[in-house]
């Protein structure tokens, strides 16, 4: 079932990137602060206990960032993740001034970079935000990074390595897939159950470049396995529109996976849509795996085999196969 316990926020979508793998789109609405912090309060009474940050490159909004935080502070609200490119600022005195100004306001969360071959970032930028959020957090377990594989895995390897060095850490892998930066010993003193945030404490998570729909994914040798969008999980997602989806992936603009728009949905109304809206039923209800297994009965035939989830949720959202309605 739909039971999302985060919102996430995308004050913008606009980026000082232009990754070739992005599908997010551009548009010029930004989020109004004071209209995200009455559906955050009204989120927060409705049972919803994170806030996390997403976009576009949200840095290019500080004064929302820091506004939000401010409010879900007041509301006892936890923190999850604040995705950054990282390379986002003009200068140093300009970076720490923002993010000095976030800390300030509360924010507790995770920093999640972003760091792969797709994301051409100057590396020394890149260093020089990890270490501002460090120095200004006062712990080396506040960052994340979030990897998205490529052809060229030998250049996000190498970003990964860069970041072990300046830190007089080690990358950590498992399976051959980088896995974690941290110090040497890290993991053994982790064991002991001890709360160490002065050690460097880096996990790296892995997710397949996801095809748009319009782009063909259909070469896997077998299915996708169902996990009900548990992973990246129940939430719900306020573009810069306005608009509320129940995904945080990339088929999220579609608008079949459109619940309302804050300021004249309201909370309960969006649920109320959520358990109707036969595209979010198939998604978190009935698996995905399961309705493609329906739709082939019924006569649909794909084109291949997909072992992307997301991409086959974007494939039905083009198509109109699952139609509210």
């Amino acid at each position: 079932m739909f039971h999302p316990d985060e919102v996430i926020f995308a004050p913008t979508g606009q980026c000082n990137l232009s990754c070739l793998h992005c599908g997010v789109s551009r548009p010029s609405a930004t989020l109004p602060a004071a209209a995200a912090i009455a559906f955050l309060e009204e989120c927060g009474t409705g049972g919803i206990e994170k806030v996390g940050f997403s976009g576009g490159e949200p840095f290019l909004e500080p004064d929302f960032l820091c506004e939000v935080s401010q409010a879900a502070v007041g509301l006892g609200m936890l923190f999850d993740r604040l995705m950054t490119n990282a390379v986002w600022f003009k200068d140093e005195a300009g970076l720490k001034a923002i993010l000095g100004r976030l800390f300030e306001a509360g924010f507790d969360g995770k920093f999640g970079v972003s760091v792969d071959s797709w994301h051409e970032q100057d590396i020394d930028k890149l260093l020089l935000f990890i270490a501002s959020v460090f120095e200004i957090w006062g712990r080396r377990d506040c960052v994340d990074i979030l990897s998205v594989r490529a052809p060229d895995e030998g250049a996000a390897l190498e970003k990964l390595a860069s970041i072990a060095r300046r830190f007089s850490g080690e990358l950590i892998l498992e399976k051959g897939e980088p896995a974690m930066i941290c110090d040497n010993g890290f993991e053994a003193r982790l064991a002991t159950g001890e709360d160490i945030p002065e050690a460097l404490s880096i996990d790296v998570y892995r997710f397949p470049c996801s095809a748009p729909a319009h782009a063909g994914s259909w070469k896997a040798e077998a299915w996708f396995v169902d996990d009900f969008c548990e992973g990246p999980g129940n939430v719900l997602y306020v573009h810069p529109n306005g608009a509320v989806a129940a995904c945080c992936g990339f088929a999220n603009e579609n608008p079949s996976l459109l619940l309302g728009r804050i300021g004249i949905d309201g909370l309960s109304a969006m649920m109320a849509n959520a358990a109707s809206n036969p595209q979010v039923v198939a998604c978190y209800q009935t698996g995905l795996g399961k309705t493609r297994t329906l739709l082939e009965a019924a006569g649909t035939v794909f084109p291949g085999k997909t072992d992307d989830q997301c991409f086959f949720c974007d494939w039905l959202c083009a198509k109109s196969l699952i139609g509210k309605g």
